[in-house]
């Protein structure tokens, strides 16, 4: 099944529990031999200890005795995979141990029932069995050997952590400038249950700047858990460097990094087949295999990528479920945003209360868009009719499904003009709409239990469908309704998009969940802003730490005589390919020019190569893929004048580490806006109404955000050099240079001779 979908909430699980229990009790008539809700425990010695078992039975019923467990589901119980059914069968046979335990006047067996109520189709179905006393008590006892075996060796990993942490040392000789202010303030948030937002510049070492206090914290016994959240493959494996580096200083730590499931998923990568039932071998038999391999992975302590994939496949497991299981024994996670945020990926460790687990949230300038992603949802017409198309011979229900859905979505242009192209916002989401899209998702369960898999169009439609249904839900005054409708050829085309203008009220709820969100970057500025719009408390603190590095060291420089505006790119290109090429001269070595859009940088680039044919360039183009990406990276390790041209707040402009000569100079084009589109000036609507300055909100600042991560891609360490030119006579304005950081000595060149000769001096 698509990892898309998403299981009952809560507050669904309740209802549905609840609702059957009372039509139970009002087919008995009220009688008191049925009983809801009934609580079990008893005290269990074992050789290795005492356990205090307890627990609380859906339904009694005292005649005969049967103990009936209600679990909630959105598929048929057949569909309930098998391993997910032998844990609810597990937990049945201790209730029934834990019950007979007090009634020794009772039969020497009793009757368990397990119960599936389908709240998408509204049936019920239900399994028993008859087991007998002794049988229930040998499972109890093996059960508790086995779980106080476990708890012990997780007691062994938790001293051993404790007694490294506590005496573990700083991993470098010593620390940068701000980065013990900075240790000691996380240090502080995390001991104290305190939010924190921390402005850490580029190459302080935020990373183990904020790892190291906060495992220094769980040594003192003030937290059980770190997680560490960043919003790129890059600040992972930083993460995992860092935790490398304290391994070697001596802390003994189990850590795991969540990859994506289908970057790691054995089937994904080509390495098993599914079933002709569409099953995965590597999850038949899960939980019998699973002991030994997470022994072997925690008996390791810092696991990464390479080796949850080895053990995995050693013992036929699906890396991706492995990783997952650890989850709740392991002391350092490692995760991207959405694991914790996003409430379709949100793993269900983070979705209970995690009131010892801290949140390390990196580049958390990232997660303001990355949340309004995350809260937002997007259906199209045309996405319905290629599914419909791909899937209507395998599954013809299916197909009709989709047909109403994309009939749906075009009855709502019934009273637009047939050749218009507009967007109109509204306050809800179509009410009818949401009813088809449930109808839709019933049908896509049915078509996966029927045959097992998806084609490529119908599994992304799954996706985009199982999370209109989520959003839909949620939609609250925080989101508008996009409608936009366009053609193309002959066809009417229809997009839906329940956009989230304001996350901060998803992000508040969920840090409530943890002992404190620590929240850190290079660029949080101002931290009003980011303190509003990642839905922090006034109260929350505010660390801006000053650069460590030697300011003389780089040359930054404001070039005000070419117009990067929209409006006069094409008639100041010449100038700008001009000033490329002159303030790359003067030095042999790699630069690296940022441009707000493809189209723009595709244009100076041709004209560049065009003027400069000898010139050696590289480019970042549209869809290019990771290991391209790799490729012009690791041409940066060779020795050559080479100029690439690049977006800013692509991969080359953010998380990326070019240090000593692998970039000794930057050219930043415009000041970064995003675009002016109807998205945007929501945004900036939505700011106007709370009271603050709409531009500066939903333009200004995210896009400075832009311009200082690329900035601070140069200077990496105390003995990079290089220079720093904004490319804009905006960035004159006072509302700008209110925001540069304060050790920035700029310089304010007249003319690009002006600034070659002072180029020319700083290099000399």
């Amino acid at each position: 099944m698509p990892d898309a979908v998403a299981g009952p909430s809560a507050q669904e699980g309740i209802r549905a529990h609840k609702r059957l229990q009372d039509q139970r009790k009002q087919s008995a008539g009220q009688a008191d031999w049925l009983r809801s809700e009934v609580r079990v425990s008893d005290m269990c010695d074992m050789d290795q200890g005492r356990v205090y078992l307890n627990g609380r039975i859906d339904l009694v019923d005292t005649r005969r005795p049967v103990l009936s467990e209600i679990k909630t589901t959105l598929v048929p119980a057949e569909q309930v995979p098998q391993s997910q059914q032998s844990l609810q069968w597990a937990q049945l046979y201790l209730y029934g141990y834990l019950y007979l335990r007090h009634k020794p006047h009772l039969a020497k067996c009793i009757e368990l029932e397990l119960v599936h109520v389908n709240i998408r189709s509204n049936t019920v179905s239900s399994d028993t069995r008859i087991v007998g006393s002794v049988e229930l008590a040998d499972y109890a006892h093996d059960a508790l050997k086995c779980y106080l075996h476990w708890h012990l060796k997780i007691q062994d990993w938790h001293e051993r952590m404790i007694s490294t942490a506590s005496v573990l040392p700083f991993p470098f000789e010593r620390f940068r400038q701000g980065q013990r202010d900075m240790a000691a303030a996380i240090y502080r948030a995390s001991r104290d249950s305190n939010a924190l937002l921390c402005e850490a510049p580029t190459g302080i070492g935020k990373t183990v700047s904020s790892l190291y206090p906060s495992i220094k914290a769980m040594g003192e016994g003030h937290l059980d858990q770190l997680v560490y959240l960043t919003a790129k493959v890059a600040g992972r494996l930083s993460a995992e460097q860092a935790l490398q580096k304290l391994g070697s200083s001596g802390l003994a730590a189990t850590t795991i990094q969540i990859s994506a499931k289908e970057s790691v998923c054995f089937c994904s990568i080509g390495k098993c087949e599914r079933d002709t039932n569409g099953r995965c071998p590597m999850t038949l038999g899960f939980y019998d295999r699973l002991p030994d391999a997470r022994d072997e992975l925690l008996a390791h302590g810092m696991i990464n990528s390479a080796l949850l994939s080895s053990v995995a496949w050693d013992h036929q497991l699906c890396p991706s479920e492995l990783a997952l299981q650890l989850l709740p024994w392991v002391q350092i996670v490692i995760a991207d945003y959405n694991y914790v945020f996003d409430p379709l990926a949100r793993l269900s460790h983070f979705a209970q209360h995690n009131s010892n687990t801290v949140l390390l949230i990196d580049e958390a300038h990232n997660l303001v868009d990355r949340a309004r992603s995350m809260y937002s949802a997007n259906l199209s017409r045309e996405q319905c009719t290629q599914a419909a198309h791909e899937c209507r011979s395998p599954y013809p229900l299916l197909a009709k499904a989709l047909e109403r859905l994309s009939r749906q979505l075009l009855a709502l242009s019934s009273n637009i003009p047939a050749d218009s192209k507009l967007c109109v916002v509204s306050l809800e989401p179509p009410a009818k709409l949401e009813r088809v899209v449930a109808q839709v998702l019933d049908h896509l369960i049915a078509a996966v239990a029927e045959k097992g898999t998806l084609g490529v169009s119908t599994s992304d439609l799954w996706r985009s469908v199982s999370r209109y249904a989520v959003i839909s839900d949620l939609f609250s005054e925080h989101h508008r309704c996009l409608t936009r409708y366009s053609r193309v050829g002959n066809r009417r085309q229809v997009e839906v998009t329940l956009y989230c203008v304001d996350a901060s009220v998803g992000l508040a709820k969920t840090y409530r969940m943890f002992k404190a969100p620590i929240l850190f970057s290079a660029t949080l500025r101002p931290g009003h802003f980011y303190r509003d719009a990642l839905g922090l408390e006034q109260q929350t603190g505010y660390l801006q730490l000053p650069n460590p590095f030697d300011t003389k060291r780089c040359l930054r420089a404001v070039v005000g005589w070419v117009d990067t505006r929209y409006r006069q790119r094409q008639a100041s290109m010449q100038a700008l390919v001009s000033l490329i090429r002159a303030t790359t001269a003067p030095c042999s070595g790699n630069y690296l020019v940022f441009f707000p859009s493809y189209a723009y940088l595709e244009q100076a680039h041709a004209l560049f190569i065009d003027m400069f044919p000898e010139q050696h360039t590289w480019v970042q183009s549209r869809g290019q893929s990771k290991h391209q990406q790799q490729i012009l990276l690791d041409e940066l390790d060779t020795k050559g004048h080479r100029i690439g041209f690049a977006i800013q707040g692509g991969v080359f402009g953010e998380g990326i580490d070019y240090t000593g000569n692998r970039l000794i100079g930057t050219l930043i084009i415009g000041t970064g806006l995003p675009a002016m589109d109807e998205q945007s000036e929501l945004i900036a609507e939505r700011y106007r109404e709370a009271g603050h300055d709409g531009y500066d909100f939903a333009y200004r600042f995210p896009g400075f955000t832009r311009v200082l991560q690329t900035a601070g891609r140069v200077i990496r360490n105390e003995t990079d050099k290089g220079f720093v030119l904004l490319v804009d006579a905006r960035f004159k304005q006072a509302s700008y240079q209110r925001l540069f950081p304060h050790d920035w000595k700029v310089t304010y060149p007249h003319t690009q001779e002006e600034l070659v000769t002072g180029l020319e001096t700083f290099w000399e």
